[in-house]
């Protein structure tokens, strides 16, 4: 089979929300876009999302909001990527509606996409209406294309290797990347994410030289289903008043811990606090969510009508939950233009750190996307139509592709990959567990290093990926010696400032496979 050649001023990596803002945004500067999913159009998390968006606006000022998002990551965020958030919110609220994303305000700080009817997701609805504007004269959107390698000449940025589902091997000749991979969360056992949410974005950047910042800040959702034969989902919010998380023996964990916040407040303001309650009472026995109490008319609502025919039992019963793998706060370094320390090379959405420093505010993910996701399609325009095309070594590109067929003990590793990873970079994390993580990484390494020798596969370069990211959490929790928003160590339990109000940074030694450590002081608000 021969390799597929395309030519284009920008590739989007992504086709989820920061994905389709920045392609969006890029053709109708008059560039030619690529915007490649490694899943079909519509899919991967954003699909999957709440549907709310945390605001700046004159009911809550951009000064308090950036305090906020910055107090709520534990102060240690990038203080210039909040502020831009403040300032461009409310404008990309009003593009999002003129694009046909029906959305709603409750109260003065989230807006939500508005759902008529239980048999869309709000997620769905979200992604229905952007996915009209790719089909721009100037977009090729290609699903089921893997990205596997960005390719490099003279230092920046000048293509990417792929492979299609449809047609094999594929070289893309660009200008400029954004990359919109999302998070990591399909890595771990448990985790709402879309099961193929593994990373690439993380590794594609640390092959070209990127470090990855912040990894040990790993988001958990204190309210994922535990049921028997059910998907681990996130219970979706707003969770109603009359709704009640209680222990095994029928206690309100809420006035049993003498808290002081809603459940509503907690999962949308205080998810690194209650997810360490939760991950101790699951230590004791189940944790039951109670929506018994609700008004039968309150089911009629559509998100808790659908929440009710995914989970059918919830009217009638309380039902168990336990917290998941949610978000991932750390990522590739951009700047306010989203541009990332490579040429040619952006970056949008969650696979990128700073905005939320140690623990994410409810509605600031998509808040982020929204944004960064317009700026980097801007950005990369701008690159793309001041620089001559690179030159694509295309001598190099031949060895580069995965051919051997999928092999069932790929799947078994990847299994054991996230039970790893859930094992010794869970909720509670210490030194011990982590170093016995990190032993069992470095013989998963060698395991894939053999099967890589008998022939590359495209399962086995996700697989060798998710083995990295795993890595990479877990050296960056293992350095971090205190406790800090989501990320805690039972064996440092309290938060440090003299000596770890910092950034860790992880860059890749390309001839041991190991991480190069070092640290950056957090610039002041």
């Amino acid at each position: 089979m021969g390799v597929k050649e395309i030519d284009a001023d920008v590739l989007v990596v992504g086709s989820g929300v920061a994905g389709v803002m920045a392609a969006v945004k890029a053709a109708r500067m008059g560039c030619k876009v690529v915007l490649a999913s490694k899943g079909a159009m519509r899919s991967g998390n954003s699909v999957l999302v709440g549907g709310g968006w945390l605001l700046a606006s004159k009911d809550f000022p951009p000064d308090e909001y950036v305090n906020f998002t910055l107090e709520g990551g534990k102060k240690i965020n990038d203080a210039k990527l909040v502020r831009v958030m403040a300032q461009r919110g409310e404008a990309m609220i009003s593009a999002l509606r003129e694009m046909g994303v029906p959305l709603e305000r409750r109260g003065n700080r989230i807006w939500w996409v508005k759902m008529d009817t239980w048999k869309r997701s709000a997620g769905i609805v979200l992604m229905d209406a952007l996915m009209e504007h790719i089909k721009h004269e100037r977009i090729m959107a290609i699903p089921w294309l893997s990205i596997i390698e960005l390719l490099m000449d003279e230092g920046r940025v000048s293509g990417a290797v792929g492979v299609s589902r449809e047609e094999g091997p594929v070289v893309i000749d660009t200008k400029s990347v954004v990359l919109a991979t999302g998070g990591g969360g399909g890595i771990y056992k448990r985790h709402d994410n879309h099961k193929r949410t593994r990373g690439d974005g993380y590794w594609l950047a640390l092959r070209v030289g990127l470090p990855l910042w912040d990894m040990e800040f790993v988001q958990f959702y204190p309210l994922g289903l535990a049921e028997p034969h059910l998907p681990p989902l996130m219970v979706p919010p707003p969770i109603p008043k009359e709704g009640k998380a209680i222990d095994s023996d029928g206690e309100d964990i809420v006035k049993k811990h003498g808290l002081r916040f809603s459940l509503n407040e907690f999962i949308m303001e205080h998810r690194d606090q209650f997810t360490l309650i939760l991950t101790g009472e699951t230590e004791k026995g189940k944790v039951y969510l109670d929506y018994t109490g609700l008004p039968e008319e309150r089911w009629e609502k559509p998100r808790l009508n659908r929440f009710g025919r995914i989970n059918p039992d919830s009217r009638s019963r309380p039902f168990s939950v336990a917290p998941v793998v949610h978000f991932f706060m750390g990522g590739v370094e951009i700047n306010e233009f989203a541009q990332t320390a490579i040429p040619g090379l952006f970056a949008a959405g969650e696979v990128t750190a700073g905005v939320n420093g140690a623990n994410r505010m409810g509605g600031n993910a998509l808040m982020e996307c929204t944004v960064f996701g317009n700026i980097a399609g801007e950005s990369a325009a701008r690159y793309a139509m001041g620089v001559r095309r690179g030159k694509l070594k295309r001598e190099i590109v031949g060895g580069k592709f995965p051919w051997k067929e999928e092999r069932k003990e790929v799947k078994d590793l990847f299994r054991q990959v996230q039970d790893l990873t859930w094992t010794h970079a869970g909720p509670i994390r210490n030194g011990q567990s982590l170093q016995e993580g990190l032993s069992r990484v470095s013989e998963l390494e060698g395991r894939l290093a053999e099967l890589e020798a008998a022939g590359r596969s495209l399962e086995l370069n996700e697989v060798k990926g998710s083995v990295l990211i795993s890595k990479a959490i877990m050296r960056a929790s293992l350095e971090r010696e205190e406790s800090r928003g989501a990320f805690y160590r039972e064996d440092f339990p309290q938060s440090d400032d003299d000596h770890w109000l910092k950034n860790i940074l992880l860059k890749l030694d390309g001839e041991t496979g190991d991480f190069i450590v070092s640290h950056r002081p957090v610039e002041g608000p």
